[in-house]
């Protein structure tokens, strides 16, 4: 393999990209990834070793049009570091059932209790952040009086809805960023936040969901309005979805005094404080607005042009003072 330096360390008769101290904080990484539930796969090792070759205007054989390094780089770079190893993980299909176990939220909270006692963080500077889906066809819809023994339907707009991607983010003390909508399209049209909550920004990707480089401008959305910095860091408490760990992500955390913590993996059901306190009656009130919206205007379809509008007339109803205080520091374990 081709080398950058005279300080790359040998891999039997290959040299590699890296020199010893910038192998040694890949390695370093990978081992702090794993411990926040955050455990790179062979793929994932691939692109960021790439990105930090690029991030670092390190020459390099690597594919630039899959944007990964070789196989024959990740099997030395293990080699090399005798600590790392490629494990198999728990079949997907059972994940979800034993992810919210006893050892799993033993190590989340050992986690919390490491990263709290080093920087004391008040509830105002505790944040927890999710992604969930706003549909133009709503799956829950309010129950109707009709006859008994005779099934009862309701337009809806379409046989299948269009999803929109929602990003909302509360703290412990009560305080919300402005969401964020990501739309399944090409191009950013202003008529997509109409009536749109106060502050919200859109962003859009193909399929409408998140993904590595949008989540990075979510989060310079998110240090616009907290302002963290070394003196007054903030905790990020979100879930392990792959589009949170990017190289990029990391550096601009470490770079401003954001302290991300992943919940324990599969767990999300049963941990993640906005899916327990906020999205569900969220969704609720949603279906709800849709309804109402639908019987204002027959004749016409819900398109993601009405879902910013749909979601002021209930964001306000769900993002209050109350919910953030009472269930995210409950489920945290710092309230009563």
């Amino acid at each position: 393999m081709w080398f950058q330096g005279k300080t790359a360390p040998n891999c039997g008769r290959f040299q590699t990209v890296f020199n010893h101290s910038q192998e040694s904080e890949l390695a370093a990484h990978c081992k702090e990834m794993s411990a926040r539930f955050y455990g790179l796969s062979f793929k994932d090792l691939q692109s960021l070793a790439f990105e930090y070759a690029q991030a670092n205007g390190i020459q390099n054989p690597f594919d630039k049009e899959s944007r990964l390094a070789g196989r024959d780089w990740v099997g030395g770079f293990l080699k090399r570091n005798k600590t790392l190893s490629l494990k198999s993980p728990e079949a997907m299909s059972l994940g979800r059932a034993i992810g919210f176990n006893e050892p799993q939220w033993n190590i989340f909270q050992d986690n919390l209790k490491e990263v709290y006692e080093k920087y004391h963080f008040q509830p105002g500077r505790i944040y927890n952040v999710d992604e969930s889906g706003l549909s133009t066809v709503p799956s829950k819809l309010r129950k109707v009086i009709g006859e008994k023994g005779r099934n009862v339907s309701k337009i809806v707009s379409a046989e299948r809805g269009v999803t929109v991607t929602v990003i909302c983010c509360m703290s412990a003390a009560g305080h919300f960023v402005p969401p964020t909508l990501i739309f399944p399209r090409k191009r950013l049209h202003d008529a997509l936040l109409h009536g749109a909550p106060l502050g919200t920004i859109q962003m859009c990707s193909d399929s409408g969901f998140v993904n590595s480089d949008l989540f990075l401008d979510w989060m310079k959305h998110f240090q616009s309005t907290v302002k963290s910095c070394p003196e007054d860091p903030v905790l990020l408490i979100l879930d392990n979805h792959s589009s949170h760990i990017s190289l990029d992500v990391v550096l601009y955390c470490r770079q401003h005094s954001i302290h991300m913590l992943s919940l324990p993996p599969h767990s999300s059901h049963k941990a993640q404080p906005l899916d327990m306190c906020f999205y569900g009656p969220l969704k609720t009130h949603y279906a709800g607005a849709a309804e109402n919206w639908m019987a204002m205007h027959p004749g016409r379809a819900i398109t993601p042009f009405q879902v910013a509008e749909l979601l002021n007339t209930t964001y306000d109803k769900c993002a209050g003072v109350g919910v953030a205080k009472k269930k995210l520091l409950l489920q945290l374990g710092y309230g009563h």
